[in-house]
């Protein structure tokens, strides 16, 4: 019942307590001061809660004289049914040991509950208190929530569920000695109320009672923020000073919403008690010894990204197993998980149902460890009061000789059926804060239950909380947590052996045994008198299941109760039992006595100038002379580049003709650097040389590097090509014979960027020096000399020919970096470069403009040589029909991570980042900046505009990764509670991603996405892109990652990050392929999970789709639901390679980067599954992936001599013909600026 829900910082109750189902509204107003708090102390010491105001949990109504209630608190106690007590029922009922009738303690005088003529029943309408007024005088005030009021006979009626987003404690001492103490608060309402924020003031004395109360609401965020700091500010200067710590003891007159913050109190004190200490100590030991055992490794040198790979395998495993496959098989699979968890002692235990559930729960713990250890600074035996911290929940021990003890142990015993006795050796108070939050009591039907687990499950228990089981067991595998009942988190009754007792198994430590105790909502519960092992959740109409343990009477295939629970929110720890049974084998624990803190400051490298954190340029020339070399060192030119491409919508295929010669005298490995920008993808790979024509095929990665070294030891000729990074190509042409000349020829797929109504080609011609140099440095075989040739930007003889198709009518055709001719029709054209060109650092660029770019469209291309068709949708929402206010009144939040696990060069990179971004804010944007990890702080109290960046600078500058763990959930949270009064918040989160709590994250950026938008910034080798990306999906953002292989592109990601805060969206974007027939397999789709759209932002969606000629596309734009459908038909289909070659790639980069499941572990899992796929579809269109490379070899004869020029140049080139339109003669276009544009009326 809602009455069993309790606060965590008074001790927590099981329902023995004489008042464990009374919830106690106190107004004494007669009564002496020591009897006051007698009888607050009398009621929380025996199980009793209290309510700081009139709502439906009250149960009872303590008066000592009925002129306390007013008119309006009277109608309230009516209608909700409460009784109305004087103390003596108190004190009666502690006397008997049992709650008496409340007929024979009314007060002592009648009350009239019948409201006066004329009293209106409105709830905006309350009494408040005058201080000029006579104490018996009455007076009716319509309250003005925005002004500050003082009552001290009752509470006007605010809305009962809230939370609280900020709280201060003050305290004043008074010149006779005396203290008083003030709460502050600032409420946020969860239902619909004319004002949704309350700042609330409740003044106490220093033995807790309350002496007068204050309160204002305000209608926004902005304006309780701004007042709440005004008030704190005047309370000081009234003599009022700030405490650290809220005072312990008046917590229970703190209203329930407060507790979520409370808690944190504790959980940072800076002390333990031996007996915490102790147990502390224990469950570490245990749980390090466990992993020690077992791992080859420390645990602190296992990456959290090798953890979800791990798991993602054993769920492969499992399918794999239930699938029937081979024993040896399952081996096969099992040696991957066994590489990145890598084991003491045999690898080759049998694989079924048991080891999965032994190696998911292994991962778990490293998963825990590794999280704990983040707090430590990875330190591997912190003091206990930092492992206590470490693990984020509050663990009180309860002294043996106090009521509450024997009233838990009572309890456990008297529902013992278990044949052995049991010992209670301690009782520990716990509690953790997002169990507090988030705990659905509103459900009802709240019991407290036990849970066993063995002790070195009690950290992760701890830190994280009970977990659904990741890996769902089968009939015969001996588990509580997933069995009988599906895959849900069980609870007993009662102590039995097959149950709790079962489950503690007892420690290796000291040999005892550990249980939790919870509160559990189980609200609507359904009987089962059979095992359901098909269940994930609870069934329609139900909150729970409850499998009824079998009787004499009732035939059932429970020996015991069980109850089962499929959401965490439905749990809430209350208290841990340290026990033990007969034949367990006690033994002595001593831990290390070290209970103090160490002073830990890591050493950050000194940036006391701000270019220090100035980013790359965009640009960078290269220091370091790279080219073809001969064997003096002396550069040899490429000598001709020859492009011929076809464009067709907004995606291309480019061929790229290379020549160069071998001047030398002697043989020379050439290796070549080419430069794409990062929507490429290489799909061909050819040579021509000594009269040979070599195509490249594309294998497996290191099988075609071994190939390539073989050809080149035994003297053949061998090309090699791998993609180093997204914009540089490395070929290996290998074994070059003197004064040969040879013939490359590449061919690549990419997608055109938008301006406007513009498709824009580019074609670079430098690339970044650092991905230029590593790429030439690095040696794959030690045979021949190697030169190099540099990029294609030399003034070479160049010419370029590309066919456009257009879905609608091209209006103009224009170049900034050349001169062009061009034939055309309404919309189809072909352009060339004059004679004479050249390819300079500019490269090429092509703008192509084209009528009605924001309408919706589909494209369809058949295999031609095979029974396959691949399907493309183009989709560039129209933002300019929005308002463009929206964006004016937006706010930007920069999230800054100063967890531990940032500290280093990910740390450096984010604070360049956050900086750079400042300078990018809109001056008609308000800002703020937040620092997290296990708390947070930020720069301004709310949201503020400014007109110089030298505070939120100098904040950012002097953050450190010092903060703990990343708990970026309690960030939310707050910023949450304080919701945007207008316009979108937009978050920038800077992180590793690596945060505390996915699921409660990622639940709360859904929960207000409607008002709050999330842009993610991934920095760090190691980052956690899966929940970054997921994230900004989730928060309808989009995710950049910062690799620091591409630093020349962080500016321009920033600032595209930038513009997207300011600019509309169009998220939650779908796509439902129309088939013809239900048989056919399922569509395969890329990208899987499409991210949100922006202003200038295209979408494209690939997909092997057979038989299908439409498409529909929904989407939510400005929040408005946004769906058309898109289609072709049989004769408007091409034939051709270039889409199903763009569909391959595109599922590809899904592969790599993108969101295959929501869940990390199911994410992995299908890269598993994929992976076979993405090799085998990267083969069939030769595409280079980070598996594939492209390999050929020339064999040549011992005695055969090189003829340089039998390659005829011109021949080849011209055999890719793209003039699609020969029946139209050339026109050619003049610009004195070098440009060249052709309209189109």
């Amino acid at each position: 019942s809602d009455s069993l829900r309790g606060e965590f910082l008074k001790p927590m109750r099981m329902t023995v307590g004489i008042f464990a189902y009374c919830t106690f509204y106190l107004k004494v107003k007669y009564l002496p001061r020591q009897q006051k708090k007698k009888l607050q102390t009398d009621i929380k010491e025996n199980g009793g809660n209290f309510s700081f105001s009139l709502n439906p949990q009250c149960t009872h109504v303590i008066i000592d004289n009925a002129d306390v209630l007013s008119q309006y608190q009277m109608k309230s106690i009516q209608e909700k049914h409460i009784h109305i007590v004087n103390p003596d029922f108190i004190w009666e009922s502690i006397k008997e040991r049992r709650l008496l009738d409340v007929e024979n303690y009314n007060p002592n005088k009648s009350l009239d509950i019948t409201l006066p003529p004329g009293q209106k029943e409105s709830s905006s309408e309350v009494e408040t208190d005058d201080p000029s007024l006579d104490n018996s005088t009455e007076k009716e005030n319509i309250v003005d929530f925005t002004k500050l009021y003082t009552e001290n006979v009752e509470i006007p009626h605010f809305p009962q569920e809230f939370e609280v987003a900020k709280y201060d404690t003050l305290e004043k001492i008074e010149a006779e000695g005396g203290k008083e103490i003030v709460v502050v608060e600032m409420q946020c309402f969860q239902e619909q109320w004319d004002y949704p924020f309350l700042i609330t003031a409740c003044f106490l004395l220093a033995n807790g009672i309350e002496t007068r109360r204050q309160f204002s609401g305000k209608k926004t965020s902005a304006d309780a923020s701004e007042y709440y700091e005004n008030y704190i500010e005047e309370l000081k200067k009234q003599g009022f000073l700030l405490r650290e710590n809220f005072t312990f003891s008046s917590f229970f007159l703190a209203p329930e919403g407060l507790f979520q913050l409370l808690l944190e109190e504790v959980i940072n004190l800076n002390t333990l008690s031996q007996e915490v200490s102790d147990l502390v100590e224990m469950i570490w030991a245990e749980t390090l010894g466990h992993l020690e055992h077992t791992l080859i490794k420390p645990v602190n040198k296992i990456s959290l990204n090798d953890v979800s790979k791990a798991e993602g395998i054993l769920l492969l495993v499992k399918t794999a197993l239930k699938n029937g496959e081979t024993a040896e098989q399952l081996q096969k699979m099992m040696t991957e998980f066994y590489r990145l968890i890598p084991h003491k002692g045999t690898t080759t235990e049998e694989v079924n149902l048991t080891l999965l559930s032994k190696k998911e729960e292994l991962c778990q713990l490293i998963r825990d460890m590794v999280n704990v250890c983040e707090t430590n600074l990875y330190k591997p035996n912190p003091p206990s009061l930092a492992k206590y911290r470490a693990l984020r929940c509050k663990i009180e021990h309860v002294e043996q000789n106090t009521e509450e003890f024997f009233s838990v142990k009572k309890v456990i015993l008297q529902n013992n059926h278990s044949k052995s006795p049991v010992d209670i050796l301690q009782i520990y108070r716990v509690g953790r804060v997002n169990e507090t939050t988030e705990f659905l009591s509103k459900l009802g039907n709240v019991k407290s239950l036990l849970h066993g687990s063995p002790v070195r499950n009690i950290v992760g228990i701890l830190s994280r909380g009970l977990l659904l089981p990741k890996v769902v067991e089968d009939h015969g595998v001996k588990r509580t947590d997933v069995g009988s009942l599906g895959s849900g988190i069980y609870f007993s009754d009662s102590l039995r052996y097959s149950t709790s007792i079962k489950y503690s198994c007892p420690g290796e430590t000291d040999g005892t045994r550990l249980l939790v105790i919870c509160d559990v909502a189980l609200g609507k519960c359904m009987d089962l008198h059979k095992k359901d092992f098909s269940l994930t959740e609870a069934p329609p109409g139900y909150d729970s299941v409850h499998g009824v343990s079998q009787t004499a009477a009732v035939i059932t295939d429970f020996e015991d109760d069980e109850f089962v629970v499929y959401k965490t929110n439905q749990i809430k720890m209350n208290y841990m039992i340290k026990f033990c049974i007969p034949g367990d084998q006690i033994k002595d624990f001593h831990p290390c006595g070290n209970t103090e803190l160490e002073e830990y400051l890591p050493v950050f490298s000194s940036f006391s100038k701000g270019e220090d954190y100035q980013l790359p340029d965009t640009k960078t020339s290269s220091n370091i002379g790279a080219g073809l070399q001969d064997t003096s060192g002396n550069l040899v030119p490429l000598e001709d580049v020859h492009i011929k491409g076809r464009i067709i919508d907004v995606v291309a295929q480019v061929i790229v003709f290379q020549t160069y010669t071998n001047q030398s005298h002697v043989p020379i490995e050439a290796k070549y650097i080419f430069p794409l920008d990062d929507k490429a993808a290489v799909c061909g790979f050819e040579a021509f040389i000594n009269g040979k024509h070599i195509v490249g095929e594309v294998k497996e990665k290191e099988g075609a590097r071994q190939e390539y070294q073989e050809a080149i030891s035994q003297g053949h000729g061998a090309y090699l090509m791998d993609q180093d990074a997204p914009e540089v190509f490395t070929v290996s042409v290998g074994n070059l014979p003197p004064k040969a000349k040879v013939l490359i020829k590449i061919t690549y797929i990419t997608e055109l960027s938008v301006q406007g109504t513009a498709a824009v080609f580019c074609m670079p011609a430098t690339v970044a020096p650092w991905q230029q140099d590593k790429a030439l440095n690095e040696n794959i075989q030690d045979t021949v000399e190697k030169i190099c040739v540099k990029e294609i930007g030399t003034k070479q003889s160049f010419s370029l020919s590309i066919y456009i198709e257009m879905p609608y009518v091209i209006e103009f055709i224009s170049s900034d970096t050349h001169k062009l001719k061009q034939k055309r029709t309404d919309c189809k054209a072909v352009i060339s470069t004059m004679e004479g060109s050249s390819l300079d650092s500019n490269g090429f660029s092509l703008h192509i403009g084209f009528s009605d770019a924001y309408l919706p469209r589909m494209w369809v291309e058949k295999y031609p040589e095979k029974e396959s068709e691949a399907c493309m949708l183009v989709f560039q929402p129209d933002f300019n029909i929005t308002l463009p206010e929206t964006a004016k009144k937006s706010e930007v939040i920069i999230c800054l991570d100063c967890s531990n696990s940032m500290e280093g060069e990910a740390f450096l990179q984010a604070k360049k980042i956050a900086l750079y971004a400042l300078s990018l804010v809109d001056k008609n944007q308000k800002i703020n900046i937040v620092k997290f990890g296990t708390s947070y702080k930020e720069l301004f109290s709310y949201p503020k505009y400014i007109t110089s960046n030298d505070m939120p600078t100098e904040f950012i500058m002097a953050a450190t990764p010092t903060m703990g763990n990343t708990d970026f959930w309690k960030t939310l949270r707050y910023l949450n509670l304080l919701y945007p009064s207008q316009g979108l918040r937009n978050i920038l989160l800077i992180s590793d991603g690596h945060i505390q709590n996915e699921s409660l994250t990622f639940k709360l950026v859904k929960r207000n996405v409607q008002h709050t938008r999330m842009f993610t910034c991934g920095t760090g080798s190691t980052a956690n892109r899966h929940i970054l990306r997921t994230l900004s999906q989730c928060g309808a953002g989009v995710f950049e990652y910062f690799n620091s292989k591409s630093k020349h592109r962080w500016k321009t990601q920033i600032e595209d990050q930038m513009t997207r805060l300011h600019s509309p969206s169009c998220h939650s974007v779908s796509v439902k392929w129309q088939q013809l027939s239900t048989n056919l397999p399922e569509p395969l789709q890329a990208p899987a999970q499409v991210q949100s759209l922006f202003h200038n932002d295209l979408l494209l969606v690939y997909g092997f789709i057979p038989h299908c000629t439409q498409a529909t596309l929904s989407a939510l734009i400005q929040e408005k639901e946004f769906c058309t459908m898109v289609s072709t038909t049989e004769l408007q289909k091409t034939t051709g390679t270039m889409i199903h070659k763009l569909t391959a790639r595109a599922l590809i980069r899904d592969f790599e980067y993108g969101i295959l499941h929501e869940n990390e572990t199911h994410h992995q899992m299908k890269k598993q599954v994929l992976k076979s796929l993405i090799i085998k579809i990267s083969k069939e269109n030769s595409l280079l992936t980070q598996f594939t490379s492209f390999v050929a070899v020339e064999k040549r004869g011992e005695n055969e001599l090189p003829f340089p020029n039998i390659p005829n140049i011109l021949e080849l080139i011209a055999k890719e013909d793209v003039d699609f339109l020969p029946y139209i003669t050339w026109q050619e276009e003049q610009s004195d600026a070098g440009m060249t544009q052709v309209n189109v009326n």
